[in-house]
């Protein structure tokens, strides 16, 4: 399922990268042109705009819209995971939270020189993004997305 956040739903945008969901994060903030992302990449909408929404004219073609009800981001992907069902099992960390790229896993020697030494140390597993050049890791964060 590919998903696709306004420009209100930043964060929400990056938990669901992390859950390794494929959520798309444009620069667009014109309505028409995220409904166009929408059809022509058959994305779910995930919005804040109640305006949107209700316009019918505007989103009856589309994959999906979900509206967005709460402005606190826990509570943000507790609606978006339970009204689209979405999976929480292994596709944990498989996702840039910055670009939405497809992040690899690296041999630990690979990331010596790019990571702090504490963590470098505490860690064995870590993951790199190719697109944007961001490693990641293990972190406290991690503890908070695992199902």
């Amino acid at each position: 399922m590919k998903l696709l956040a306004d420009q209100m739903l930043g964060k929400l945008a990056k938990w669901l990268r992390f859950l390794g969901h494929d959520t798309l994060y444009p620069s667009a903030e014109d309505d028409d042109e995220l409904i166009k992302i929408s059809r022509e990449e058959n994305r779910i909408l995930l919005t804040r705009d109640r305006n949107l929404v209700l316009s019918k004219s505007k989103v009856h073609d589309l994959p999906g819209v979900c509206f967005i009800e709460s402005d606190d981001p826990d509570l943000q992907l507790k609606q978006v995971v339970a009204e689209l069902n979405l999976d929480l099992g292994d596709k944990i960390l498989t996702r840039c939270s910055e670009c939405n790229a497809k992040i690899i896993i690296v041999n630990k020697e690979q990331v010596k020189e790019h990571v702090p030494k504490g963590v470098y140390d505490r860690q064995e597993t870590f993951w790199y993004c190719e697109a944007c050049d961001k490693y990641y890791w293990q972190g406290s964060h991690y503890d908070k997305v695992e199902p």
